[in-house]
């Protein structure tokens, strides 16, 4: 552990490389990995994670905003890095001088992109995003085909991809996923076979799992890269290992006597004589508020209940039926020892959240 006291995160970048082959020997050699790596890795560290993925043969990753592209651009010249957020047609000139592509439905951007590929002497990289059903970005599906069409006319101009996003991103097995395939569908049937080198992408971690005719040319694995299932129906899919434990030190054990109050607003009192570790790690490093008298954190091999109010910097748990706890022993908040699924229903939230949420102050180290 660092000798700092506060929380760290230990990143398994094993368990990520054994993540990684698990989606290629689901979908195969044919189909294309697009890792997706925004937020941070999902909180995990987007250095470390795309130096692993890029040593395990990863040639593509995507991301939200310009911002992460140039961070994967600091890491690898030679991978794709689509962003996915969107930009404006301001951002056009930023984008092309960082050589990233660009997902977008947007005729304002295109043509931005265009004259700044133009002005450079170059290309501009664009995967069409069509809105299938998500409503969020995109051009609308039934326009998909035309835009295409103009869009590949365009000096300055490389499609590279068409591409959407699924709006049932957890369970994709229902009506809405159908019409959402069908929809893109229609779109590639208008290239008549004559794609060239274009990927039709839509697949996330569920339909990796769960919907191999929506693989298509190239999937874009996100939270199962990090060993987590998108959903609890999923789990036994793949043979996935948990990549981030969150663990934090114990900074003093309080011996108190029954009826006494712990932490703001004294929402838990003890109702024996208790021994309460204070762990360092509060809500500002990630750990939700809402796990107040709610969550609990692995110690010695055992589960200890948080009681009190999750602070800004601290929790306090009830170590009394846990022998041997001391100060400076690590208590894992969640990992592979604490499920961090689990963690996450008691929280009100979903794993997604709980590991993009870890704040920047909390080291990732390797481990």
């Amino acid at each position: 552990m660092p000798s700092d006291t506060g929380p760290v995160a230990v990143i398994d970048l094993g368990a990520l490389a054994h993540n990684f082959s698990e989606v290629r020997r689901i979908v195969g050699e044919r189909v294309e990995i697009l890792a997706m790596v925004k937020s941070d890795a999902y909180g995990h560290g987007a250095g470390a994670v795309v130096d692993c993925l890029a040593g395990c043969g990863c040639g593509r990753f995507g991301v939200a905003t310009l911002e992460e592209a140039a961070e994967v651009r600091r890491r690898t010249r030679a991978a794709e890095c689509v962003v996915f957020g969107g930009i404006l047609a301001a951002d056009a000139g930023r984008a092309v001088a960082l050589g990233v592509s660009v997902a977008t439905g947007d005729e304002e951007v295109c043509k931005a992109l265009a004259a700044a590929a133009t002005a450079r002497n170059t290309r501009a990289i664009v995967h069409l995003k069509v809105d299938t059903g998500m409503h969020r970005l995109g051009v609308e599906a039934d326009r998909a085909s035309d835009f295409l069409a103009w869009l590949r006319g365009q000096a300055g101009i490389e499609v590279a991809g068409v591409c959407s996003h699924f709006a049932c991103a957890e369970s994709v097995t229902g009506e809405v996923t159908r019409g959402q395939l069908e929809a893109l569908a229609r779109v590639r049937q208008t290239l008549a076979g004559g794609e060239g080198g274009i990927k039709f992408h839509l697949a996330n971690s569920a339909a990796i799992l769960s919907r191999p005719q929506a693989h298509l040319d190239m999937v874009r694995p996100g939270i199962m890269l990090y060993g987590l299932f998108p959903d609890p129906s999923l789990v036994g899919k793949a043979r996935l290992r948990r990549v981030m434990r969150l663990q934090a030190p114990v900074m003093r054990i309080a011996e108190l006597g029954k009826g006494e109050g712990v932490s703001y607003g004294h929402t838990f009192r003890t109702a024996r004589r208790s021994r309460i570790a204070t762990l360092r790690c509060g809500y500002a490093d990630g750990y939700p508020r809402a796990l107040s008298n709610l969550g609990a954190a692995r110690i010695r091999g055992s589960l200890a209940p948080v009681v009190g109010r999750v602070c800004m910097d601290h929790t306090m748990i009830d170590v009394t039926d846990v022998e041997g706890v001391e100060v400076g022993d690590f208590a894992e908040m969640w990992g592979p020892d604490n499920a961090t699924e689990d963690v996450a229903t008691k929280a009100g939230a979903i794993a997604y959240e709980l590991v993009a949420r870890v704040g920047k102050r909390v080291p990732r180290v390797a481990g």
